[in-house]
Parts: C-alpha cells; sequence; structure tokens
C-alpha cells in the first residue's frame, strides 16, 4: 500500500501530513509513503526546511520527493510510475486543486486535511504578491493547467481568480469549482466548514468527515505546563504570503514590542513559515523571547491565526488586533475573543481586572462546538478508519 503526500514544502509536509503517515504506518507495517515537495511556499526557513526533511527521512523511513513542475504531462506520468493507492493534500490552492484535477483524470482517489481555520478570502497586495516572480510565473502555470482540465479560458479564468484574490470575488461560479477538481474526501473540523467548503466550491456534504482540529490535540499536554505571566504574540505569514507589505508589518511590530514593557513577559510564537529576520527589532528587549510551540500563557495576542482557537482553552484575554485592510473574519467572532482596533486597546485589556484569565474547558467546547468539533477521538484514527472503508480490502489492519 503506497500513498502520497503532496505539499508546498518540507516543512509543511512536516507539520500537518507527516503525522497523518506516521499513524497510518503504526496500524499497517507494509505502508509506503512518499513526500512530494512542489518547493512552492513564499518563504521557508532553510533551517527547518532541512529538520523537516530529516524527520521525513530518517527518524520516519519514508521517501522525499523534489518536484517543481507543473506541467499536466509531467505530474501525470510521475504519478502512473508511481502508481499511488491514494494522494493526500493539506490545501486547496491552484496547485492543489492541479494535482487533484490529474489524478482524477487517472482515478487516483485524493484525500484533503483541512489546512487551519480557513477563511472566505484573505485579500492580497498585488505589489507584495508579484514581487516574487518564479513563484507567480509557477501559479500561472498551475491555472493554465486548471484552464486546460476544465476546457476553458484560461483568460476568463485568469480573470476571476484574480477578481478573488484581489477583491474576494466568488470562485463558485467559475470552472474552479468543477467537481473534476473536488477531492474524493474531506476532512473538516466543524458542521461551520462542511458548509463553507459546500458554498465555496460546491463540495459535497457526503465527502466531508468531522474531525477534531489537529491543534487541538496538543491542548491536554499545554495544560500540564506551567502557566506563565506572560503575553504570547501568536504571529502570522503576513509578509511572506503577500497581505501585507514589509514596511508596514515593520511598523505594527515596532508597536507590539513596547508590549513588553507592560508585562513581565512577551513571548513571540513563530510561524513554521515565518522569517526570523522581521522580528530582529526585538533583541534589544529583555524580557522577549521566541518560540515555535504554542506555550500556557496568561494573554494571547494575534490578528487571525488559526490558533486563537487553541488560545481560548486557556485565557479570556484572548485578544484579536485588527490591522489595515485585514477585518476579522466573522469565523474568529465565535470564540469570545477580544476585538482591539489599535495598541492602545491591548492595554486597556491588559490592566483590566474584571476579565478573568482561565476559562471553563467545557464552556469553551459548547460554545465553539459548531465552528470547531472536539471530540475525544484521536483525528487520525477518524481519519485511518475512513480510508480503511474506502479502500478496503487493501488496507489491512495488522494489529
Amino acid at each position: 500500500m503506497k500513498f502520497l503526500f503532496v505539499d508546498a514544502s518540507s516543512t509543511m509536509l512536516e507539520k500537518n501530513l507527516l503525522p497523518i503517515a506516521k499513524y497510518i504506518q503504526s496500524k499497517n507495517k507494509n505502508f509506503e509513503a512518499y513526500f512530494v515537495s512542489l518547493e512552492l511556499s513564499s518563504y521557508i526557513s532553510p533551517e527547518i526546511e532541512l529538520k523537516s526533511r530529516y524527520k521525513i527521512i530518517q527518524e520516519s523511513a519514508f521517501e522525499f520527493i523534489v518536484f517543481k513542475s507543473l506541467r499536466i504531462s509531467k505530474i501525470k506520468s510521475f504519478l502512473i510510475s508511481t502508481k499511488p493507492d491514494l494522494i493526500f493534500i493539506d490545501g486547496f490552492r491552484l496547485f492543489d486543486q492541479l494535482w487533484v484535477g490529474i489524478a482524477k483524470q487517472i482515478n487516483i482517489p485524493v484525500y484533503k486535511l483541512q489546512h487551519g481555520f480557513e477563511v472566505e478570502t484573505v485579500f492580497y497586495k498585488p505589489l507584495a504578491v508579484f514581487v516574487n516572480i518564479k513563484k507567480t510565473i509557477r501559479m500561472l502555470h498551475a491555472l493554465y493547467g486548471l484552464s486546460c482540465i476544465a476546457d476553458c479560458r484560461f483568460i476568463i479564468l485568469l480573470y476571476q481568480y484574480s477578481s478573488y484574490l484581489f477583491n474576494g470575488k466568488s470562485l463558485m461560479s467559475t470552472a474552479l469549482s468543477s467537481i473534476i477538481f473536488h477531492p474524493n474526501k474531506t476532512f473538516v473540523y466543524s458542521e461551520y466548514y462542511k458548509e463553507f467548503w459546500k458554498n465555496k466550491f460546491g463540495f459535497s456534504i457526503n465527502d466531508m468527515i468531522l474531525i477534531t482540529p489537529i491543534d487541538f490535540m496538543l491542548i491536554p499536554e499545554i495544560k500540564k505546563s506551567k502557566k506563565q505571566n506572560a503575553c504570547c504574540y501568536i504571529a502570522q505569514t503576513l509578509v511572506e504570503d503577500g497581505r501585507m507589505s514589509a514596511d508596514d508589518y515593520n511598523s505594527l511590530l515596532h508597536e507590539l514590542a513596547l508590549i513588553s514593557l507592560h508585562t513581565e513577559k512577551l513571548i513571540i510564537k513563530l510561524h513554521p513559515r515565518g522569517n526570523i529576520q522581521y522580528y530582529d527589532i526585538f533583541n534589544k528587549y529583555p524580557n522577549i523571547e521566541f518560540t515555535r510551540e504554542f506555550p500556557n500563557c496568561n494573554v494571547y495576542i494575534t490578528h487571525y491565526s488559526s490558533l486563537a482557537y487553541t488560545a481560548a482553552f486557556f485565557s479570556k484575554k484572548n485578544i484579536l488586533l485588527e490591522i489595515k485592510s485585514h477585518k476579522t473574519p466573522d469565523i474568529f467572532k465565535k470564540i469570545g475573543a477580544l476585538i482591539v482596533k489599535d495598541v492602545e486597546g491591548i492595554y486597556d485589556i491588559l490592566n483590566d481586572s474584571s476579565i478573568s484569565e482561565e476559562p471553563c474547558l467545557e464552556e469553551v467546547k459548547n460554545q465553539i462546538n459548531y465552528y470547531a468539533y472536539y471530540s475525544d477521538i484521536n483525528p487520525y484514527e477518524t481519519i485511518f478508519r475512513t480510508i480503511n472503508n474506502y479502500l478496503s480490502p487493501i488496507l489491512l489492519i495488522e494489529n
């Protein structure tokens, strides 16, 4: 039995898809996995990328492949030669859809894992997007391939996708919502997301399966750690992904750095793809530290990071700082977070003793249930059972 796990980089493969492969491997010793990096992430730390590749190859004994081509013929030839029983993707970007469309042409099933708490659209800055010329050309190549598979004019699809990317126009009536690009099964975080994907791309409700958000698996272990009297800023890839200019983000970080003067400690929770160089301004402050792990703190600040949902289980001082041209998506208004327009609003919350810091676990579960399904069943077990039912008798459980 052989699966292909496909994502934009080693870092994303290791973070999001390797745990699934390792869980299946624990159930079936004959399981083979190929991890395919398309080398399409906007920014990746070279050090983290190497560590991720090591975890895939050395620690887990799976095969790692760099595959940069977005030509239909090359992808199809690759799939025919490797003959996977199933393909796993972690997002629904242009290149993901291209692989889905090609795989379905040759009858290879594709499963999709939800990538964080996704929103309808994120408004990108044209200049910030086009500054990465090589990636832009490759994405245009992927869009061209999608137009060929969907049998539609490339120029029309380019206009429709650009309208979505920069103006938030719907994709539902475009070729990108064609059923040929729909995964066979999609693992989603809630009933809300079943409706989300149905409305955005026309996914069938019957082809979506509920799982607990992957990040929620961290909660029990983090709860055991000592709570720090600290404020945690959960950073996002706003510049790396072309949603904010470097200058604007630098100004924002200068304001956030001053929070360290009003709290015992400021912890910067870096994104796996975060460029550490953007945070050099924090180095002159003695009570600021960096981490890539989720800390147990009494205050959290972010904008619209998926980890805001995890933070809701640790503090009622869960702050969403709105930034220019980035309104708080509705999905993040459902967790009882405190939304502020500027850094001064953060100071008010830090000094407000009427807001308790420790939330009730069951209350949070009930409050977010429609938007984030919380179950004691390991999400990887749900994924495995679904695969086993779909592919049986290929997947012979050995334990």
